[in-house]
């Protein structure tokens, strides 16, 4: 068990207690739960070992390794008989397991109010930006995510997934219930939902950011992908929870347009492609100021990241604070006011004279927002460095060749995460989606170092750099082992190196 879950343990758990005081009953004498484990490999003696769903066979193998490593009981999720030499407990399917969580960690009556943000683009941001804007009006707020479990700026616990197990979020809610959190803001992934990871959670409001392509080969295809997302937002809405949606994304707004129930559901949108609706609506004249109009109000958000893609993500919290919270637009604006991009979105590098940004954009979408965002603040050239993860949605390379081959001036195709592919295949597999002749000055460098050095090295005073794709990551992952990384402390090495006046980058 790593640090992080050991912390929110200590936060979260309850006391003592027996399946009999929860009302469960099997076969056997009662006995007590001291701490429930959801990991074979982690079970300590007297655990209790909560197993997932499986194929009777894993199961049977999980089980087994939980009991030698001392477990006391088992709480076994499924409807195959699996024989146990230590008393068992059986739960048809993930909801009957989310009753059972609730009542153990005594959170039925919680006061933490949930908020989830769905989407393949965004979702980091707006949680980020929200989880800010509550604790200047609450004094405290809670998100998780890709960035992990976080208190505030100060306290950021890595718990593993975007969405993490099922177990490890309702310690979540238990820790934040005990703490007295006002608001709980959860990324909510389309694994976490196809797996029932927020099974027994009720979300207070959730937000739909965008819809692109991102895991389609983990679901079957767009329409399977897509359906997780809306099954996530009907949810929120049919149990009576704040739905806010991207009016913009065509996508997102068919799905809202075809329901076939009502939904508290509020948009938000450019204002010139949304002048005559009754909707949250947004503009940016400057970079770094956001206009918001509603019901012909109008306020100025300043100080807020550069961006367009950032203006649209602070629209839609200002949407969820002016419909689920209840507050007006001068109460926004000043609850936004000098909000702060999260770590590896469009982060600066801070580094002199030098125009460096890191960006988490791995999907042609989240691509685009970000050249489209840095373009009106470049006066020379934009210089773009990024790759494909191994191992994931094959289709979306070349469209990402495409869309650098549109927005960027100069492009250095290299790795990114390549896992057990070969990076050189990944790379062709992007360059295919470029025209030839090809219309941007386009290298291929697979050593991403290398690759940044050359940039960095043919930089001019007015030129900006992007490097796109792992953002906040702090690894890269090759042939099965995670290898320390950061593209910033890459960039601002060899851009103070620059500013030395070296010639040599490496």
């Amino acid at each position: 068990m790593n640090k992080s879950m050991q912390y929110l343990k200590t936060m979260s758990q309850p006391s003592v207690q027996s399946f009999a005081s929860l009302g469960y009953d099997f076969s056997g004498a009662d006995c007590n739960i001291q701490n429930i484990c959801d990991d074979s490999r982690a079970v300590k003696q007297g655990d209790t070992f909560l197993c997932m769903p499986r194929s009777a066979g894993q199961s049977r193998d999980y089980i087994q390794d939980a009991i030698t490593k001392g477990a006391s009981s088992i709480i076994y999720i499924g409807n195959d008989y699996i024989n146990s030499s230590v008393p068992c407990l059986y739960l048809s399917d993930m909801d009957d397991a989310s009753v059972f969580l609730r009542r153990y960690f005594q959170t039925e009556q919680a006061t933490t109010q949930c908020v989830g943000i769905t989407g393949t683009d965004g979702k980091t941001s707006v949680a980020w930006i929200l989880r800010e804007a509550l604790v200047k009006k609450y004094g405290q707020a809670w998100s998780s995510g890709t960035l992990g479990w976080i208190e505030d700026d100060e306290h950021v616990h890595d718990l593993g997934n975007t969405t993490p197990s099922m177990l490890t979020l309702h310690h979540l809610l238990s820790a934040a219930d005990k703490q007295n959190i006002p608001a709980l803001v959860m990324e909510v992934s389309s694994h976490g939902i196809e797996q029932q990871r927020i099974a027994g959670l009720h979300f207070d409001a959730g937000v739909w950011t965008t819809l692109g392509h991102d895991h389609l080969q983990d679901h079957g295809g767009f329409e399977a992908y897509a359906s997780f997302k809306s099954r996530f937002i009907y949810d929120t809405g049919k149990h009576g929870g704040t739905v806010v949606y991207n009016h913009d994304q065509p996508n997102v707004y068919k799905r809202f347009k075809d329901a076939d129930f009502e939904l508290h559901a509020y948009g938000h949108g450019l204002y010139e492609h949304n002048k005559q609706t009754d909707m949250m609506t947004w503009e940016q004249e400057l970079p770094g100021l956001l206009r918001l109009a509603y019901q012909g109000e109008e306020v100025v958000v300043e100080d807020i990241p550069v961006g367009r893609f950032h203006a649209e993500n602070i629209a839609a919290v200002a949407q969820i604070l002016h419909s689920h919270y209840k507050l007006n637009l001068q109460e926004i604006a000043r609850l936004l006011c000098g909000v702060t991009a999260p770590p590896g979105r469009m982060q600066p590098v801070n580094a002199g004279i030098w125009q460096a940004f890191i960006d988490y954009a791995h999907t042609a979408e989240a691509l685009q927002a970000c050249l489209e965002g840095i373009r009106p603040i470049t006066h020379g050239r934009l210089l773009l460095i990024f790759g494909c993860g191994g191992e994931r949605d094959r289709e979306k390379r070349p469209a990402m060749g495409r869309i650098a081959s549109e927005f960027a001036d100069v492009l250095w195709i290299t790795s990114d995460n390549p896992r057990h592919e070969r990076p050189e295949i990944i790379a062709s597999e992007i360059e295919e989606g470029i025209p030839h002749p090809y219309p941007i000055e386009v290298h291929l460098q697979l050593d991403r170092k290398q690759a940044i050095a050359d940039a960095i090295a043919s930089m001019n005073g007015d030129d900006t750099l992007v490097i796109a794709g792992k953002g906040h990551e702090a690894y890269m992952d090759i042939q099965g082992e995670r290898l320390p990384w950061s593209d910033m402390a890459c960039a601002r090495q060899l851009l103070h190196q620059k500013n030395m006046g070296q010639t040599s980058c490496i």
